[in-house]
């Protein structure tokens, strides 16, 4: 077969794939027509998605039966496989769709992202998001019949009632983005006032769905081990909660022995206060030093050849919206899209709240960690790269929302976690302070592991979980909460941390001992960061090739 038709092939799938779900247009960077619509709010969308990708993927196994394909070409048959098997497996075995009626959530992300990114002039954006918001009361009519009958999870009612309460002030953001667009933004304010009673409507809705709603969200050990094995995660689950629970144990092993150097013979506690007093005085402070240092790591990297840095890309910090920093108690990348042509993204950093608390989130080795993980040489960094790759390496991230389940995420959060560590050994910002943050962030992701299995094999409870964050990870009670209600709903992605930088570490040591003095740090570091988007095991093969070819 003629490579060149099988490229004919899912150009056109990746059309009719948009048709169906505008809103991946829009996160991609495609956004005419994509923009102005918004998807069939009912199980419809995930009936035509799982029917569209089940044909795709089925004529180009019967193209590609009797050809010779490139490595590359069987990598993207083998992702649109597993894309189709997740979405099988979200749609019928564990149809989060007709369990968690949070779409407000999705949408507001998608205005967010809109209002944010400045990819085309304001009024077209303005003019775009207004035919968004039109469409908005059908789509939550639409939405409603997921949930007659349904099976709503308690838990999530409660956070979709809150997402829906937020939901005015997302549009109060929007509407401030465009204040200076004409009438643009005049139909935008209308739209947006219009939008009062259909809001209204679903709140009520909402909240007679929690007197039929359920306790049990788990899925059952047996579920989530076909879902890590759908991953490609060669890994069980036993041997993966093993994992978590050693690195638990000597990480805060390691944390006491660097608490005696901070504090020596005051313990934990009193290190913990010494670290907090590193804190700027105020949010807007800490936003400031979050800027600095992220471009402190960025030259650092440059300056060392740690990593090929592109120049054109650009990153903004900025605070996260109220509607979504329920969700991301500490901070999060909304990371820039595949195909607009300036690679741009924002760094969200959440305002506490409680204004006395800034120790815990914005001490001076919690923001170094945490703009080497999101931004410099991690989220952002291995996002920008492997947007210069070919699509279909990302597809099976298009596919991910909030009816759905992650695929890749071991290797694009282990790639950040990893990170960490490694800019630490390479001498960037090595004080005992920043390594005493560097652990505590560790142990927050040796516990993720734990909760994350048992809160997805119905093992754990979540108030027990929320009482092991605390107790193990150090996270102050709101933060813990907050924590674990996402990882109720995203099973598999909380364990993806810690998981994924092991895997990293085991792997680099393997191409180390096997290329010997061959090896080259910044091609490895590069071609990570380039299939960061793969399941770990697909990356490898990709890595593997690369090195050798060097």
């Amino acid at each position: 077969m003629n490579t060149a038709k099988l490229e004919q092939l899912h150009e056109r799938m990746l059309k009719e794939f948009l048709k169906i779900n505008p809103g991946v247009g829009t996160a991609i960077g495609l956004h005419d027509p994509y923009d102005r619509l918004l998807p069939h709010g009912g199980r419809k969308r995930l009936d035509d998605t799982l029917a569209l990708l089940e044909g795709w993927n089925a004529t180009a196994r019967w193209q590609a039966a009797s050809e010779e394909l490139s490595g590359e070409d069987n990598l993207h048959l083998d992702l649109l496989s597993m894309s189709t098997d997740i979405m099988r497996f979200a749609t019928n075995e564990y149809p989060l769709w007709k369990m968690y009626p949070d779409c407000l959530e999705s949408i507001g992300g998608l205005l967010f992202l809109m209002a944010s990114r400045d990819y085309a002039p304001p009024m077209a954006r303005a003019k775009d998001i207004t035919c968004r918001l039109r469409l908005i009361p059908d789509h939550l009519k639409q939405f409603r019949t997921r949930f007659d009958p349904g099976e709503p999870v308690r838990l999530w009612t409660d956070m979709a009632i809150e997402s829906c309460d937020n939901f005015p002030g997302l549009l109060d953001f929007v509407k401030d983005t465009f204040k200076d667009c004409g009438h643009e933004h005049r139909d935008l304010v209308d739209a947006a006032q219009a939008l009062g009673p259909s809001n209204a409507e679903h709140m009520e809705w909402l909240k007679q769905l929690l007197d039929r709603s359920s306790e049990d969200f788990s899925m059952g050990r047996d579920r989530f081990a076909k879902l890590l094995e759908i991953r490609k995660i060669e890994m069980s689950v036993d041997d993966i909660l093993a994992l978590g629970r050693d690195r638990l144990e000597k990480l805060k092993q390691e944390r006491v022995r660097l608490a005696d150097r901070i504090a020596p013979g005051k313990g934990v506690d009193e290190a913990v206060r010494i670290s907090r007093n590193t804190a700027p005085k105020t949010f807007e402070q800490a936003l400031e030093k979050t800027r600095e240092e992220m471009e402190s790591a960025k030259g650092f990297i440059i300056k060392n050849g740690i990593a090929t840095i592109d120049p054109e890309a650009e990153l903004r910090v900025v605070e996260t919206p109220a509607f979504l920093a329920t969700m991301l108690p500490y901070a999060a990348l909304s990371m820039s899209s595949k195909f607009d042509p300036v690679l741009k993204g924002e760094y969200l950093v959440t305002r506490p709240k409680d204004s006395n608390d800034l120790g815990s989130h914005f001490n001076e080795g919690s923001i170094i960690n945490t703009a080497v993980h999101e931004a410099y040489p991690g989220h952002f960094h291995q996002g920008v790269r492997s947007n210069r790759k070919h699509w279909m390496l990302q597809f099976n991230t298009m596919i991910i929302s909030s009816d759905t389940f992650d695929s890749g995420t071991e290797t694009c959060e282990g790639w950040a976690h990893y990170c960490e560590k490694m800019m630490f050994e390479s001498s960037y910002r090595a004080t005992d302070l920043a390594a005493f943050e560097m652990i505590n962030g560790a142990l927050w992701r040796a516990y993720r592991v734990i909760a994350d299995i048992g809160l997805a094999c119905g093992e754990a409870s979540f108030e027990d979980m929320v009482d092991l964050g605390i107790k193990e990870a150090g996270i102050p009670r709101n933060a813990s909460e907050a924590e674990v209600k996402r990882y109720t709903h995203t099973p598999g992605q909380a364990l993806s941390y810690l998981l994924g930088r092991e895997l990293l570490i085991g792997f680099r040591e393997e191409m180390e001992n096997n290329l010997g003095n061959g090896f080259d740090e910044r091609r490895f570091h590069d071609l990570v960061a380039d299939y960061g988007e793969l399941p770990f095991s697909l990356m490898k093969d990709r890595v593997r090739e690369g090195l050798s070819k060097r």
